[in-house]
């Protein structure tokens, strides 16, 4: 058939909407660039940091720089990725020169970035405490809604100059500095950061004033009974792995039903887990629950809480001086999970703010300014996603009969809160037993006995 005349070979679609200019008003566009704006303007106003600097006695005659410009520039160049060490201080001085500095010899620029390494280091402190007032605002939500805060204490090494290792003396390596920080979720940030030489061992450098009701969570590296006792009776809770080596005196131990079956030796003599263990005094069962007695330096005493729960085939065990009224077993497992988020914050540092780039700097001085450069673009960095999430909650609310809406996902603890593998709204102590009692329990691998302790 031949073709008939006039016929369109191709239809055109139409234009639904036309296309708008860059210049059109773009409500979600502004409000963005409102809340970076904020943010930006309350690091980085080169004013007001140049007269920070001059009450500090850092700045007395106005030469050539301009003390606010060096710092914004010191930041700004901790976002920028580079090969070589020394190419951070290009970086910035690149930065400087861009954003209005006049231009100077490279090593005029350092001296003064040097020179500004206190006026930093004062507002990494101001930074630490602006998040520690931002997390006792802050309410945590589902599993975590129990506690003031969760906070996560771990410390993070940075391989540094040989010549540094005067003042920074390394653990297997000559030269080694070591940042001591603490990570709080309701906050979302780290609140404090201390560095030190790498030969510093963690647990010397935590012993804090406790915060009560606050729940702190720290690895095998902060071991010790006389700090978990002090947290316990300052009104604080403690969560830990137990080490091999710890072995206290068990008091009872707890079936599946909550039932209490006191332990001793027979004659109403103290046994010890170990041994406990190895006559089977304790309830036959894949997860443990029982009662130890700790006991410090200062013989200050406390009945804590050893849970014991298999995980591919391994028993992991916990002390903790969280109720079983409420937290079960698996509960306390999964919410040691959370220490996780600390290790995300040390990796931003070390990867996104070229914290990992300082090993080639040979002074101790402007070693400090990079540190607090990447500490404080970090900072900034965090304050950026708080905004934009305070953005993203606005106008949303709980769903009726307590459902989990998407904006509780996004408040600073629901990221620690998808750790533990649940996101759902505080709920009283009867709701947290009745789930956990309906909840599947870990696998059990065909000839594990949990009584044979091997962590």
């Amino acid at each position: 058939m031949g073709q008939k005349a006039g016929m369109e070979l191709a239809v055109l679609p139409r234009l639904y909407r036309p296309l708008k200019s860059e210049l059109h008003p773009d409500p979600l566009r502004e409000r963005i660039a409102a809340a970076v704006e904020l943010c930006a303007v309350k690091m980085l106003d080169p004013a007001l940091l140049e007269a920070i600097a001059e009450d500090m006695g850092l700045v007395r005659k106005k030469r050539v720089h301009h003390a606010g410009l060096v710092v914004c520039a010191v930041i700004l160049s901790a976002f920028q990725r580079s090969t070589d060490t020394q190419g951070r201080w290009l970086d910035a001085q690149r930065t400087y020169e861009a954003i209005g500095g006049p231009r100077a010899s490279r090593e005029s620029f350092q001296k003064q970035v040097v020179k500004l390494a206190p006026l930093m280091r004062a507002l990494v402190r101001r930074r630490f405490d602006d998040m520690t007032a931002r997390a006792s605002r802050n309410h945590l939500r589902g599993r975590l809604a129990h506690f003031a805060d969760v906070l996560i204490p771990d410390g993070c090494g940075f391989k540094l100059a040989q010549a540094l290792s005067g003042v920074y003396a390394g653990t297997g390596v000559p030269a080694q500095m070591k940042l001591h920080a603490v990570y709080s979720v309701a906050a979302g940030a780290c609140v404090s950061a201390k560095a030190t030489a790498g030969s510093v061992h963690d647990s010397d450098e935590f012993w804090p004033r406790w915060e009560p009701g606050a729940l702190y969570i720290w690895d095998l590296g902060y071991q010790g009974v006389d700090r978990f006792v002090d947290a316990a009776l300052s009104g604080a809770h403690a969560l830990q792995r137990l080490k091999d080596n710890h072995n206290p005196q068990i008091l009872a131990s707890y079936g599946p039903t909550g039932a209490r079956r006191a332990i001793d030796d027979g004659e109403g003599g103290p046994v010890r887990i170990e041994e406990a263990l190895a006559l089977g005094l304790v309830h036959k069962r894949s997860v443990l629950d029982l009662d130890v007695r700790i006991v410090d330096r200062d013989k200050r005493a406390l009945v804590a809480r050893v849970v014991c729960v298999p995980f591919e085939g391994e028993d992991r065990y916990y002390l903790t001086t969280l109720p079983r009224e409420i937290f079960t077993p698996h509960d306390v497992a999964e919410l040691y999970r959370v220490r996780w988020e600390v290790e995300l914050l040390f990796r931003g540092w070390k990867g996104a703010m070229r914290l990992d780039e300082v090993r080639r700097l040979r002074t101790p001085a402007s070693l400090e300014a990079a540190v607090s450069a990447s500490l404080l673009a970090a900072s900034l960095s965090g304050d950026l996603a708080y905004e934009i999430e305070q953005l993203t909650n606005e106008g949303t609310d709980m769903a009726p009969n307590g459902a989990f809406s998407p904006s509780a996902a996004r408040d600073p603890s629901a990221a620690a809160t998808r750790r533990i593998r649940r996101s759902t709204p505080a709920r009283g102590p009867d709701a947290v037993r009745d789930r956990a009692a309906t909840r599947s329990r870990a696998p059990v691998h065909p000839g594990h006995d949990p009584r044979e302790r091997t962590r």
